[in-house]
């Protein structure tokens, strides 16, 4: 019998069944954009911002846990500034299902890989949570959006197509500059801004080079592989990871696409240091990705359609076509990692670690101005006891979730009103 503690809320109960029918999320998912794309509705919300209120940069996984947890807490709904036209972040990016998460769905809630009765994919103080939205073994891209969109809807007042473009001040208060719209005052800022953007984005042209989320966009829509017989994808992250599944059909499936179609005869992989057989492959990679192993040998036919090119190359435009070292590509996918973009008066050399009493930094800190960096955009270091727990052996595990909403969460539960930290 369950416990009466096990049974959910009649919020929850709806919000799980709006995620479990397709049709009723869609809906919702369209309800969401029409209203943050409202623009009267922008305009009050930002005339509405005091001067000691808290801003969010950013809509992301990050930014939905700062807001749910500061607001159960007990402090007013924070401000979140979108610069895109679409709230939620990464993975959010495409408005279908394109590529998996790195962590299994599981229930259960916050904790480091390992423990018993942790969901590395839990955001703390959402309304559901994404083990509420499917049974798959590895979630999508947007199970995950559609959980930090419904946070914000509850937890934030968001603004989107609002693009930071400066940030002035002093201890007391900010003012924060945005393109094409009236400056809005804060008494504390939140730098959530993830990942930051693509590096060697100049290089991309956005037809045949492009970066990881213009090759998503592809994917999310019809036939998206057509004509595309050599592809090259460089860079050996998740983000190339997940390239490759889509150009081997180990994605979630696109609306319509047909093998007949939307095959892709060669990829050329161009990365450092990554296994380029089978049996490598399977050794070294972790089991989220293993599938890819077995494209690393040949067919019955000998022909091998994943070629690992242990290097690092730079690709060079051409009408219609990509070329590298020589050799041409329809299609090449820049996944070179991330850097983040400055804003005019928020200097990276200005901040610090954060720590809560003398433990180990959940944030980074800014001691000229009353600014925070939260989650990857922190840069936070390994702890000792993620050390000692292997954790740290995995590099990617710097800017995973699970290791970084449990500090955000940490943050937004202690710092005082905005008028004194």
């Amino acid at each position: 019998m369950q416990r009466s503690s096990e049974f959910p809320s009649s919020l929850q109960a709806q919000l799980t069944g709006i995620a479990l029918d397709p049709a009723a999320r869609e809906a919702a998912e369209q309800s969401l954009d029409v209203f943050w794309s409202n623009e009267a509705a922008r305009q009050d919300t930002l005339r509405s911002s005091g001067t000691d209120r808290e801003v969010i940069i950013g809509s992301g996984f990050h930014a939905a846990v700062y807001a749910a947890v500061r607001v159960l807490t007990g402090f007013p709904k924070p401000l979140v500034l979108e610069r895109s036209s679409r709230a939620g972040g990464t993975f959010a990016m495409t408005t279908r299902a394109t590529f998996y998460l790195n962590s299994r769905n599981r229930p259960g809630g916050a904790g480091q890989a390992g423990d018993l009765g942790a969901s590395l994919n839990y955001l703390p103080g959402a309304p559901i949570q994404a083990a509420n939205l499917s049974m798959a073994e590895y979630q999508s891209n947007t199970d995950m959006a559609f959980i930090i969109r419904l946070t914000l809807a509850q937890f934030a007042d968001v603004v989107t197509d609002a693009n930071v473009v400066s940030v002035s001040g002093d201890t007391t208060g900010l003012q924060i500059d945005i393109a094409d719209r009236a400056p809005v005052p804060a008494g504390r800022l939140i730098d959530a801004r993830g990942l930051g953007d693509p590096r060697l984005q100049s290089l991309t042209n956005g037809t045949t080079i492009v970066t990881f989320a213009q090759f998503m966009n592809r994917m999310a829509g019809m036939w998206p592989l057509r004509d595309l017989r050599r592809v090259a994808v460089i860079g050996g992250g998740d983000s190339a990871k997940c390239t490759v599944e889509s150009l081997l059909g180990l994605a979630p499936p696109p609306l319509m696409a047909a093998a007949a179609l939307d095959r892709v005869d060669r990829i050329d992989w161009y990365a450092d240091d990554l296994p380029d057989t089978c049996e490598t492959w399977r050794q070294n990679m972790r089991g989220r990705y293993q599938g890819i192993g077995r494209y690393l040998r040949p067919d019955r036919l000998g022909v091998r359609r994943l070629l690992v090119q242990n290097r690092r190359v730079q690709p060079v435009a051409l009408p219609g076509a990509a070329l590298i070292d020589g050799r041409t590509y329809d299609l090449v996918v820049v996944c070179t990692g991330n850097q983040e973009t400055p804003i005019p008066g928020i200097t990276a050399d200005s901040f610090e670690d954060y720590a809560i009493g003398g433990a180990d930094a959940v944030a980074s800190r800014d001691y000229t101005l009353p600014v925070f960096r939260v989650g990857p955009h922190a840069r936070l270091p390994f702890t000792r006891q993620e050390r000692e727990d292997g954790i740290a052996n995995i590099a990617a595990n710097a800017v995973s979730m699970f290791r970084t909403a449990g500090k955000t969460a940490a943050l937004a539960a202690t710092l005082n009103a905005p008028t004194g930290d």
